[in-house]
């Protein structure tokens, strides 16, 4: 199923051109609402519970220039206060068409962001931290056809505290791409991008990698439409440190054929290959891939959809990993003209691992993993309830029944909560 982004913020693009009278803008949004994580599985015969629950109030208020889409201008400050932690953000964004008939595009974007949490925080581990980024990217039309992109971007992270798994980094990304397309809605995609991780703390987890790209798309209509992406990484760790160089192939694909005016077959694909220079206990070199297809009924407003979802991992080296599964996803989505938007999935199934067996090896804990049946839910919400008020909702529940009992687990994530525009 396909998921639309539906804003709740007024139309950006009604933004008048810096030439008029009235060239800038307030925009703003103040929200509250709850947020949930809850994460539960067993350690050694012992249930272990992490859970977050935390009331959030949520200002953002900003000044634009321009128009979206064309030379823009914003600048923005964000806040956020909960019962548990609390973060204040600072951002400044520039789009600038140059050129013969504004065929160039240049763009940048800054950011600096304070993340605290509260004494007594519901969080296991709080760690105050500052993270900042920027980002510079060029679009110049080289002709009709071909278009060239530029791109880099900086991020910075500086924790209070530097723990096992806190560490401060400085990571950045430099890409340079070519599109050849003649319009927005087809054409191919290529490029590489480089990006080194620095660690002042610990060289061993630093690395430098190259990364070529590819990407495909055609889009015809809603339910005519394909994208095909891949990318080639190489990255390379400091020799005998921590952490193994590795080759990764990461293929992915999204599908849909319509079939009758209301009816279309969509699938999406997901393939991940991974092979280390050098294989430990925590590293194996493994082939993964999670499929989907869905028989499609749209009419109007609705969509429905039904079909088989598979998975599976291959690993040579590791064979506790190794594993099938299979389920049937149901999935359902609704536009509706006054702005409600609900896109809802259910997928029950169940995987089976190659080294487990059942009946006998049930309590034989040398068995990483156990075969389970398990339920993923998912829940999306937004919905205009008066002028610009909104209301937005989201839910992932999933559960796992395991053979083993000492291996079931539930993962939930959910919110809810109230955005005013102004």
């Amino acid at each position: 199923m396909r998921h639309v982004l539906v804003l709740g913020a007024r139309a950006l693009g009604s933004l008048t051109p810096l030439s008029a009278a009235h060239a800038g803008r307030w925009l703003g949004s103040i929200e509250g609402g709850y947020e949930s994580y809850i994460e539960r599985y067993s350690i050694a015969d012992d249930d272990t519970l992490s859970s977050v629950d935390e009331f959030r109030s949520r200002a953002r208020l900003a000044y634009a220039i321009g128009l979206l889409g064309r030379d823009y201008t914003l600048l923005e400050a964000r806040a956020m206060f909960g019962e548990s932690s609390w973060d204040a953000a600072a951002r400044a964004l520039v789009t600038q068409r140059f050129g013969p008939a504004d065929r160039h595009v240049f763009n940048a974007e800054a950011e600096v962001m304070r993340r605290g949490f509260r004494e007594g925080s519901t969080y296991e581990f709080p760690n105050d931290y500052t993270r900042g980024f920027a980002r510079a990217g060029l679009r110049a039309r080289a002709s009709s056809l071909f278009t060239l992109r530029a791109d880099d971007r900086v991020e910075i992270v500086d924790y209070d505290e530097r723990t096992e798994f806190d560490y401060d980094y400085l990571k950045n990304s430099a890409t340079l791409g070519v599109d050849v397309s003649r319009d927005p809605t087809r054409g191919l995609l290529a490029g590489v991008r480089y990006t080194t991780f620095v660690v002042p703390d610990s060289a061993e987890i630093e690395y430098q990698a190259a990364i070529p790209f590819v990407e495909w798309r055609t889009f015809d209509d809603l339910h005519q439409r394909a994208q095909v992406g891949a990318t080639v990484e190489r990255r390379s760790y400091p020799d005998h440190g921590t952490r193994s160089s590795f080759w990764a192939v990461v293929v992915s694909a999204a599908l849909e054929w319509s079939l009758h005016p209301h009816w279309s077959v969509e699938m999406i694909d997901d393939l991940e290959d991974y092979a280390y220079d050098e294989e430990t206990g925590a590293y194996h070199d493994y082939v993964e891939n999670t499929a989907v297809i869905l028989a499609n009924y749209h009419h109007e407003s609705f969509e429905i959809g039904v079909g088989p979802a598979f998975g599976w991992l291959n690993s040579d080296s590791s064979p506790d990993d190794v594993y099938r599964e299979l389920g049937v996803r149901f999935a359902f989505e609704f536009l509706g003209g006054s702005g409600l938007w609900i896109a809802a999935s259910y997928e029950p199934g169940m995987r089976d691992y190659a080294a487990f067996k059942e009946g006998e090896d049930i309590a034989n804990t040398e068995v990483v993993f156990s075969d389970y049946t398990y339920h993923r839910v998912g829940l999306f919400a937004n919905a205009r309830l008066w002028r610009s008020l909104w209301l937005n909702a989201f839910l992932d529940y999933q559960p796992e029944d395991h053979e083993r009992k000492d291996d079931d687990a539930t993962a939930t994530i959910a919110s809810i909560g109230l955005t005013l525009t102004l």
